[in-house]
């Protein structure tokens, strides 16, 4: 005979003073268990999504911050690199004017650089290829400052030349006559003696228009005569850079002291006064005060 077990199931208290006992077969007790099993599935199911949920939500706030710092480092990268190409553009456009006042060809040349462009969704860069990007940035970026400086000295530089060219004496002081006299050692008319002379002597008819030979400041006049003595009415005109020049023997004198003249301005006619045998016109050219062979500095 064949006897159905009975399970008791007791539930008490914490100090045992209250219990209940619930008498179940064992299909009863089975079927308990898989209620409670059906249960507690769903409830850990909903457990396992939420901390799963948590945990995507957290690594996607993660990569949210990472893709907003990307995109900000892009953004900043894109207005360096913009600002890198207008330098670039600003040096090559300041280089063709530098060239071209300095009689230099100009290359056909095209400066230009890429770069990143924002809107890219995706990125394919590990932080070892950002930082090598970044690095390339700012080395280019230095080496376009020292582009920039060095043309800016080089500009400094060709402005300062073509100055000192206005200003270097380099024609002749009259449009015409005859060289009768030269730099260097010669026999003086007066006294038959070997001596000095530190200018060029051009004969040329009285009242010839006499030039300034480059630009500068009149630095001395001299309207006195005495006859037979000195340079008779002359000009002294400071032209910067160490040149000076001299222009003696005149007639008539049409500038005052301190005047800035340029070259080509006609500052006095040619005579005979002082120590001179014929009308001429005496041209000196001075180096840090020191007499040089004005013939040197004449490039017509």
């Amino acid at each position: 005979m064949k006897v159905n077990k009975k399970y008791i199931l007791m539930l008490s208290d914490s100090e045992g003073n209250h219990a209940i006992g619930l008498s179940l077969g064992r299909m009863k007790l089975l079927l308990v268990f898989l209620i409670i099993l059906l249960l507690l599935l769903p409830i850990g199911y909903l457990l396992y999504r939420t901390i799963h949920h948590g945990h995507s939500n957290y690594q996607l706030m993660g990569l949210k911050k990472e893709n907003a710092l990307l995109k900000q480092t892009f953004m900043s990268w894109e207005n360096r690199l913009e600002m890198t190409e207008n330098s670039l553009q600003d040096l090559k456009k300041r280089n063709q004017q530098i060239r071209m006042t300095a009689g230099l060809t100009v290359p056909d040349v095209e400066l230009g650089i890429g770069g990143p462009e924002h809107q890219i969704q995706t990125i394919y860069m590990d932080s070892k290829e950002l930082n090598q990007f970044e690095l390339d940035l700012t080395s280019l970026e230095s080496e376009v400052d020292w582009m920039k400086q060095n043309t800016i000295e080089l500009d400094q530089i060709i402005t300062s030349r073509i100055k000192e060219i206005a200003h270097f004496p380099s024609i002749r002081p009259i449009r015409k006559g005859w060289i009768t006299s030269r730099f260097g050692n010669r026999t003086d008319p007066f006294t038959g003696v070997v001596e000095d002379h530190p200018g060029l002597d051009i004969a040329t008819p009285p009242g010839t228009e006499v030039w300034a030979t480059g630009a500068g400041k009149v630095k001395k006049i001299n309207k006195t005569v005495i006859k037979n003595k000195g340079y008779g009415k002359y000009i002294v005109i400071d032209h910067g850079y160490g040149y000076e020049t001299l222009y003696a023997h005149l007639s008539e004198i049409f500038v005052e002291k301190g005047q800035r003249i340029k070259r080509w301005d006609l500052i006095g006619l040619t005579g005979n006064t002082g120590r001179s045998t014929a009308p001429h016109i005496h041209y000196g050219v001075m180096v840090n005060r020191k007499y040089q062979d004005p013939e040197n500095f004449i490039l017509e």
